[in-house]
């Protein structure tokens, strides 16, 4: 099980009472993340699963335990409102933080504070790796941006690349992940962050959310326990 073997680094991570940052608006209006569900994205063939939630954390972090293929990784982004913290479990993680370049191993780590462009990535091109990631505040939009986004891999609907093919769906997404991008992409972002903010609630996208989630509980709660 892919959450058991994720467990063993969480105790560096950052508990009730140490941390230093307000949490975030948890949005309990819409449709949540439970810790324990895990999105397998069937283009870009890796694995998000969840640690903790905005919800169970109180609004304290967001920490995901991510399972990347040989040569996997994303483009260079931001984010406004949160700082995310890399920690590799298994395997060497690459991580892009503005021009400099990073390759950390199990027992290191870094952070890509808000508003520092960053991007992660395997530089094996045979092995996979896996890696926790903690987003401090907790955000309820990313989390909900992960299920959605493989959600529809799942359905179809990205390219090979994990791209939705559909403009309002990756405005929903911009909105969720709270990304932005450098150059011309940063400038349509911030026009899709609008966009995205008044779908998120439209019944249909709600709708697809919730199917989201509810195969990832369903796939959760009758995989196999470990002895």
């Amino acid at each position: 099980m892919v959450l058991a073997n994720c467990l063993y680094p969480t105790s560096c991570l950052t508990r009730p009472g140490t941390n230093h940052f307000l949490p975030m608006h948890i949005d309990r209006n819409l449709p949540t993340v439970e810790p324990g569900m895990s999105f397998h994205n069937p283009r870009i063939k890796d694995r998000v699963s969840f640690l903790e939630t905005a919800a169970s954390s109180g609004g304290l972090h967001t920490v995901v335990c991510v399972d990347l293929a040989p040569g996997g990784g994303n483009t260079l982004h931001w984010h406004r409102h949160f700082d995310e913290t890399f920690r590799p479990v298994e395997g060497t993680l690459g991580i892009q933080l503005e021009r400099q370049e990073l390759r950390l191993t199990p027992g290191e780590q870094t952070t890509a504070p808000r508003g520092k462009r960053h991007r992660f990535f395997n530089p094996s091109s045979t092995e996979p790796i896996r890696f926790l990631v903690e987003l401090k505040p907790a955000s309820d939009g990313f989390e909900r941006c992960i299920a959605y986004a493989y959600g529809l891999a799942d359905d179809g609907l990205t390219s090979s690349t994990g791209v939705p093919k559909r403009p309002a769906d990756l405005a929903m997404l911009a909105y969720w992940g709270d990304t932005y991008m450098p150059g011309i992409m940063g400038l349509v972002m911030r026009l899709l962050h609008r966009w995205g903010g008044r779908l998120v609630r439209k019944e249909k996208n709600l709708e697809a959310l919730l199917r989201y989630l509810s195969t990832a509980r369903h796939r959760r709660d009758s995989a196999p326990q470990p002895a």
